[in-house]
């Protein structure tokens, strides 16, 4: 008797074990911030949740839509009947106007998967002279101090414009030297009136700039004898749009078999190096136009510059570890003359110590 009054015991524990379960239920999913000054910085909102189940609730993760979202959860176990939280942050710098971002709750409980919501509309902070123009010469201040030019095909032009203000009480000239050819850059109006807003406008010529990728040129620029830099950065890209489709059908076609190469953890002033195979895979000539990586530790080598159909060349990539220690991740960009892809870029990925 006493044998099976233990067993059924045993056996209502095992059952009930056997079938506990966290339940998680949030007194409210969603929150509307309203309006929200994007001065006064990040705003919090706090959801509560209680597990109404019968087994221990565990928050195994808090995924958010966006980085602009950032939360905060109860990390230890919550007991049946007790409560936690999971805390939403959302940064409204440089987000103006509406915003609507989810965060999916996910836990052991029977419902393993919870999403909240927060919405709101930032104002937009009202920016200073300074924080609009960052960027100064004398009183002449700059939105930037770089030219974007991100595509220019090598038989056209492309033009880009930079907004300026003189903040001072007299006229100002602004005077351009060291101008490359194929750079045309001024001003309008020529002498900007004090408190007034001008405009300078740059135009780029790559029909008379032999050269393909990423360009970059440095611009003088002269105001009452102060003297400052604007940057000049251009992406030169051939143009292939009048090429016949029978001269397409003979372009060089562009391989190759791996696009990285990983290396070990390697010393400070230590050597890497690697070797891709290009392969021309069209019915004439592979060109390659150019080669640049982004790191002045990286040495690039090409074996041919012209590589005949069916023919390979292979590019050599010399790695010397004076960078800073940390994961680096090497970039190197091979352009060449195939229409269909001009463009490829290998890496060298590994850890400097």
């Amino acid at each position: 008797m006493k044998k099976l009054v233990l067993l059924s015991v045993f056996s209502l524990v095992f059952v009930s074990a056997l079938f506990a379960q966290a339940k998680i239920q949030f007194s409210d999913t969603k929150h509307d911030f309203g309006n929200v000054k994007e001065a006064n910085g990040p705003v919090s909102h706090v959801f509560t949740f209680k597990n109404t189940g019968n087994a221990p609730l565990v928050i195994k993760n808090v995924e958010t839509s966006c980085g602009c979202t950032s939360p905060e959860y109860t990390k230890e176990p919550v007991q049946p009947g007790k409560s936690g939280t999971v805390k939403a942050t959302f940064d409204p710098s440089g987000r103006p106007n509406y915003f609507d971002k989810n965060l999916t709750v996910t836990s052991n409980a029977e419902n393993s998967s919870v999403v909240l919501n927060i919405k709101g509309d930032v104002q937009a902070k009202v920016l200073t002279i300074e924080e609009q123009y960052p960027f100064a010469i004398d009183k002449v201040r700059f939105k930037s101090r770089i030219f974007e030019l991100y595509k220019v095909l090598s038989t056209g032009t492309r033009t880009e414009n930079l907004e300026v203000i003189n903040t001072g009480t007299t006229p100002a000239i602004l005077v351009f030297e060291n101008v490359p050819a194929y750079i045309t850059i001024k001003a309008d109006p020529v002498s900007i009136p004090a408190g007034s807003k001008g405009t300078i406008s740059c135009t780029y010529n790559a029909t008379k700039k032999i050269d393909y990728g990423s360009v970059t040129d440095d611009i003088t620029v002269k105001i009452k004898g102060v003297k400052g830099t604007l940057t000049v950065r251009a992406n030169i890209i051939e143009d292939f749009s009048g090429l016949t489709s029978a001269e397409l059908e003979k372009a060089p076609v562009v391989t190759r078999e791996k696009t990285n190469h990983q290396f070990d953890k390697i010393k400070k002033g230590e050597k890497v190096s690697a070797t891709f195979e290009i392969k021309n895979e069209g019915k004439t000539d592979l060109i390659i136009r150019k080669v640049t990586s982004d790191s002045k530790y990286v040495k690039s080598t090409i074996a041919e510059n012209t590589v005949k159909p069916g023919k390979s060349t292979t590019l050599t990539l010399e790695l010397t570890a004076d960078d800073e220690p940390g994961e680096k991740f090497y970039a190197t960009t091979v352009i060449s003359n195939a229409p269909k892809q001009w463009s490829l870029t290998f890496y060298l990925i590994g850890t400097i110590e």
